[in-house]
């Protein structure tokens, strides 16, 4: 397997989230409202969905992959953990896509970077290890994961509010 390839494979789910956001965006509802709104009580929203994304990437590339600090504490520590949001902001669809680009650049440049056999170093904390490979399979399931939810709540939204 070459970087290329693991990039590509991260970069389907992506347009799949980034698709789902346009969607939203045409769709003549308030964006706002629709981001904001949630398919249960203490249950994630669309915008959480999507800056969970983001922030998960910076804490895979930055901790785990690069044994540091996340670039962006204050996204990771907002939107990182679980899928129970701690966090009752609700970011705009540009902080969304601004914060999703921000962090996903990064990743793939840093995958580019890597020779073939790079690919099977072992990063992260001792006892959760796993190859450079198995952190973007992680990853690019995780996305798609979201990225279903995101689809799901725009889907339940519109069942209860008309569109």
């Amino acid at each position: 397997m070459n970087s290329d390839l693991l990039v590509a494979f991260l970069e389907f789910p992506r347009a799949r989230l980034l698709g789902t956001l346009e969607t939203i965006e045409k769709s003549g509802q308030d964006v706002g409202r629709v981001l904001a709104w949630r398919p249960g009580p203490g249950r994630a929203h669309i915008a959480w969905q999507a800056m969970h994304c983001a922030a998960t990437h910076d804490r895979y590339l930055n901790v785990r992959i690069f044994g540091g600090n996340p670039r962006d504490e204050v996204l990771v520590n907002n939107f990182a953990g679980g899928s129970t949001p701690s966090d009752q902001n609700v970011p705009s669809l540009e902080q969304i896509r601004r914060k999703l680009a921000e962090t996903f650049e990064p990743l793939k440049a840093y995958l580019r970077s890597l020779a073939p056999e790079d690919l099977q170093r072992m990063v992260g904390p001792a006892g959760q290890q796993r190859t450079v490979i198995e952190v973007c399979q992680i990853m690019a399931w995780h996305e798609s994961h979201h990225q279903g939810q995101m689809h799901l709540t725009w889907n339940l939204y519109r069942a209860a509010h008309g569109g």
